[in-house]
């Protein structure tokens, strides 16, 4: 009985991996080579940055008032230019202007950090990989930085697709303080789409209180970095159970048919791994949610199609390179 239950579950899971993509089927892919699919900068933590500030009330705050000393934000996350601890005196006036390219900001992103909440929605879209010695989990949207396959030229995302939690939290940062104090609400200055005076949704009304968008995001970002605290666990669980393996993708190389040229290089589940676990493991993982997030993530991997056939279009709409 032991034994059947375990092969059960894995034969659920792999039934759901191959199930068929209908919408992206290729049968023949060539891909000029591209620079392997890599984790760019320091993360700290998935869509995190260090804080030294003072000290704050218990929970998510919004600095009332401008220190003397301006606060030092150490590290950096993907998508974010100049981050600031929103301040209800400095940025008053500040707010959010309509923009014509409003997904500009994340055209040159090639992957962005993924919560395991959203792998059953993002896994219909997107490869959900680990990338770096922490195996932070990314959505893949692109081979190469300066080219995301899901933001047209003009800055619109593609709405057939699914909208990453960590680009929806855009232009608004967690910032975590030393000593457990609570995290700091910071905003995107540098972004496009936020304005220092006559915006079209502003972040605080005429008596400096928070307006129901601030609100609203400060609720947002808060629930991520609950998530995240939470994926951080589930990546420890996978890591304590030798459960990753280096994986990469490798499409036909067009100078020589007969070779394979590799794309992407990251870390997986161990399919081999996973079918081996026993049987109580496997009810455990089951009732924590974690079966569900392994299931997700390597169906998700047969997205991998899509993204070779999205940039191989790209690549031959492109202009040829004159003739020397």
């Amino acid at each position: 009985m032991t034994c059947g239950l375990q092969a059960a579950v894995f034969k659920l899971v792999t039934a759901l991996i191959a199930l068929p993509d209908r919408g992206c089927e290729v049968r023949h892919l060539s891909c000029r080579p591209v620079m392997l699919l890599s984790l760019r900068g320091c993360v700290a933590a998935i869509g995190h940055i260090r804080y030294l500030a003072p000290k704050a009330m218990k929970g998510f705050c919004i600095m009332a008032d401008a220190p003397n000393t301006e606060p030092r934000l150490t590290g950096s996350v993907p998508l974010y230019k100049n981050v600031e601890p929103l301040n209800r005196t400095k940025h008053k006036s500040y707010g959010v202007k309509s923009v014509a390219q409003p997904f500009n900001f994340l055209k040159d992103w090639h992957f962005v950090p993924a919560i395991v909440g959203e792998f059953s929605v993002a896994s219909g879209s997107y490869p959900i990989i680990f990338l770096g010695d922490k195996k932070m989990p990314v959505l893949v949207m692109g081979l190469r930085q300066g080219t995301n396959v899901f933001v047209s030229e003009d800055g619109q995302f593609d709405q057939d697709h699914y909208v990453p939690a960590y680009v929806r939290r855009y232009p608004f940062v967690s910032a975590s303080n030393p000593m457990n104090e609570p995290s700091t609400v910071c905003v995107d200055v540098g972004a496009d789409f936020v304005v220092t005076s006559k915006p079209d949704v502003p972040f605080f009304d005429e008596a400096g209180e928070p307006t129901e968008y601030i609100n609203r995001a400060v609720e947002f970002v808060s629930a991520f970095e609950n998530d995240a605290k939470i994926t951080e666990g589930f990546v420890e669980r996978l890591t304590a159970l030798d459960l990753f393996e280096q994986k990469n993708v490798r499409v036909a190389d067009p100078n020589n048919p007969d070779n394979t040229i590799p794309v992407a290089d990251y870390w997986g589940v161990s399919e081999e791994k996973f079918s081996n676990l026993p049987t109580e493991k496997l009810v455990e993982m089951h009732k924590n949610g974690d079966l569900f997030a392994i299931a997700a993530h390597l169906m998700s991997l047969q997205r991998w199609e899509r993204i070779m056939r999205r940039v191989s279009l790209l690549q031959a709409a492109e202009p040829a390179a004159p003739k020397a």
